[in-house]
């Protein structure tokens, strides 16, 4: 009994092996994180079935497939009564194979069997092609009503918030290319605004794409582009006046330096050679000075260097934060700008978001000030959120 036991975990763990081998280790398994709430074995397990058809195609493998393997009651038994992630990898390990891809499951507060195995199936697809893809959409509204006869006072009013987020990138061991997307756009009514109905709070489309390429672990070659621009137009309370309009101002950034990555998703890229571009279309209407341009001056351009360092931190799968801090300076002026949003998720389809924003323009000086100074911007929604892969 004992001597079949060993055969029936040397078999499986041989066809995994053997697998791994002639498929350049890009179906191997490694799950890096057991601590989640679902079972992890029957995950596995599960995840080697629907890759046991791969060996029918193998000519060199003389046994049954881990699919029909995985049939067999008596089998199933076996191979649960070892800890068959730990056996898997040692016997891995043994044979010398290196760069064995992992599959990591995030861990959770709140249990959910269908977000686990969505992790795993997500984790075999980026093992198969170097192509990541994400989108997340947000949808939140705040609304509050009150009659005119309320004892306490105060006026109606609603906001909503709508935000989509995408990323495209292709992910080699020396090379990487990733492009970002967002495009924010929110509104509030102002009972105390009599010129417009709704006024714009948040508007911005950004792009942003960079290239890297490895130099040393950890350090490489960095390329890299972002736009920026608004595509609604946004008055001032009780004026018509513009503080901003579509395309008006246009950011353009490029730079080239080194990006430093200490640890997973920390990036730290530093521009000693870097170009920026402000442009205002509409500049009848729209205050060249609030941007940092000459009165009436329609573009600027600018040579200098500059500092991003992007972050993301996911402690449990219900909470995500992501910060970016830019810094760019022309050895004239200095712009500050630090973006910190965290995503609180309820549950599929629910989150909320706290956002925090401070920058910093030395070249920005607000009619009737002496001196630059910081602005801030804060929001706490809650909505409608869900992510595509």
């Amino acid at each position: 009994m004992i001597v079949r036991k060993f055969l029936t975990i040397l078999t499986v763990v041989c066809a995994v092996t053997n697998l791994a081998a002639q498929q350049l280790y890009t179906d191997t398994f490694r799950i890096a994180d057991q601590k989640t709430t679902a079972d992890m074995d029957a995950l596995l397990l599960d995840m080697v079935a629907q890759q046991g058809e791969a060996l029918h195609a193998n000519d060199t493998v003389d046994t049954l497939t881990l699919a029909e393997l995985m049939r067999l009651d008596s089998i199933e038994r076996e191979i649960r009564e070892v800890d068959s992630l730990k056996t898997m990898n040692a016997s891995l390990a043994l044979q010398h194979l290196e760069k064995v891809p992992t599959i990591v499951i995030e861990k959770a507060w709140v249990k959910d069997e269908v977000e686990d195995r969505n992790d795993v199936l997500r984790a075999i697809r980026n093992m198969r092609s170097p192509w990541r893809r994400e989108l997340t959409l947000m949808a939140q509204i705040t609304q509050n009503y009150v009659t005119p006869n309320w004892y306490q006072g105060g006026s109606s009013s609603f906001a909503g918030l709508g935000i989509a987020k995408g990323q495209v990138s292709y992910i080699r061991e020396r090379f990487t290319w990733e492009n970002t997307f967002e495009w924010r756009m929110g509104g509030s009514t102002v009972s105390a605004d009599s010129l417009h109905k709704v006024n714009t709070t948040d508007d911005l489309f950004r792009l942003y794409s960079k290239a890297n390429l490895r130099i040393v672990p950890k350090i490489f070659t960095s390329l890299s582009a972002e736009i920026d621009t608004r595509l609604l137009p946004t008055y001032k309370a009780n004026s018509m006046e513009l503080k901003s309009a579509p395309f008006s101002p246009f950011r353009f950034n490029a730079a080239f330096g080194v990006d430093f990555k200490p640890v997973k998703d920390l990036s730290i890229s530093l521009s000693p050679i870097s170009y920026k571009v402000i442009h205002i279309m509409d500049t009848t209407r729209v205050k060249s000075t609030d941007y940092g341009l000459a009165a009436g001056q329609r573009t600027q351009h600018n040579i200098g260097s500059s500092v991003r360092i992007e972050y993301t931190w996911k402690p449990v799968r219900e909470v995500a934060l992501e910060a970016r801090f830019f810094a760019y300076t022309n050895y004239r002026y200095v712009e500050l700008d630090l973006e910190v949003n965290c995503d609180f998720i309820i549950n599929r389809w629910l989150s909320a978001r706290l956002s925090l924003h401070p920058r910093y323009d030395s070249s920005v000086i607000v009619e009737g000030d002496t001196h630059a100074k910081l602005q801030f911007r804060e929001l706490l929604s809650l909505g409608f959120a869900h992510k595509f892969y």
